[in-house]
């Protein structure tokens, strides 16, 4: 459908071939997070504390969940977050400077120490075939959790520490012989919480996964006397916008100043869906130079808006 639309476009043109035209598409664009933190383009780690105790296993279950869910939406799943482990400290920007500096990242998530509250058990219940008379019942357990975690932005203009806090509850089953004393049930499944550290992860990293909206964005080009205006567009139709950018930036010495006006704001377009805000805005500085294009307005708000 797409294909079509680009095709009939390309036809209307030829009525026109001496004005400049626009061809306008739907892009899916990539946004910060709930968390209002853009993580697009920046290095990451993720930092769990050692407070001493057996949460040590869950807290860098947890750690480990994270990291490779954001590596699945910021890095194609390739392994690109590394988790580290600190002794038990105070909260601080400065120790999140140190952290920055150790890992050599952009932005650093640090995980508290976990704190659990007190584990709700269910009567037991009589199991089909049991393996033992040991696990012969059956007792669903539930395990109160409470998250803090922290993230620091290097890149932010800010020097801004970022604190969240959740609350889970981590779901298992305790088998016991039917007879056995809740308070050790209750410390078997306070034991066994660890298989739940995957699912916070991934809990925690949905505040963090970028969200997308569809925007409409257009380009000029001509029709009727240069084939590369034709060819560029369908370049940047398929989304490839180094080349169309390449095509685009052989125009600049053309006679006509609104071509050149319109072929440098196509390149800021292309620049600005490429992710580089800072030559976007310098190549609609040269476009307006030549004789400010109507279009040129909406993408320099985008721009400004995907600045802050």
């Amino acid at each position: 459908m797409r294909r079509f639309t680009l095709t009939l476009g390309l036809a209307a043109l030829a009525l026109a071939a001496c004005s400049p035209q626009t061809l306008t598409f739907n892009v899916d664009m990539r946004h910060p997070s709930k968390s209002g933190i853009d993580l697009s383009r920046k290095s990451m780690s993720v930092v769990y504390m050692d407070d001493g105790k057996a949460d040590t296993t869950f807290s860098n279950g947890v750690a480990s969940s994270l990291a490779r869910s954001l590596e699945e939406d910021y890095f194609a799943g390739n392994e690109a977050i590394g988790v580290y482990k600190i002794p038990m400290d105070s909260v601080s920007l400065d120790l999140m400077h140190g952290l920055v500096m150790d890992s050599g990242d952009d932005v650093v998530f640090l995980l508290g120490p976990p704190t659990f509250g007190e584990v709700a058990l269910s009567d037991p219940v009589s199991v089909k075939n049991p393996v033992s008379v040991d696990s012969a019942f059956v007792s669903n357990a539930q395990v109160p959790y409470n998250a803090k975690l922290f993230v620091y932005d290097s890149m932010d203009k800010e020097d801004k520490l970022h604190i969240f806090r959740g609350s889970s509850i981590l779901r298992s089953q305790v088998f016991s012989n039917g007879v056995t004393a809740k308070d050790f049930l209750k410390e078997k499944a306070l034991k066994s919480k660890d298989w739940g550290a995957e699912l916070v992860g991934k809990q925690i990293s949905n505040r963090f996964v970028p969200t997308w909206k569809e925007e409409a964005y257009s380009l000029y080009y001509f029709e009727g006397w240069d084939s590369d205006w034709v060819t560029a567009a369908s370049y940047a139709y398929d989304m490839k916008w180094k080349k169309a950018a390449d095509i685009w930036m052989k125009k600049i010495d053309d006679n006509s100043y609104t071509r050149r006006a319109c072929a440098c704001y196509n390149t800021a377009l292309a620049f600005y869906m490429m992710g580089d805000l800072n030559l976007a805005v310098k190549w609609l500085d040269r476009s307006d130079q030549y004789g400010k294009v109507d279009l040129s307005t909406s993408l320099r708000k985008k721009i400004e808006a995907r600045k802050k």
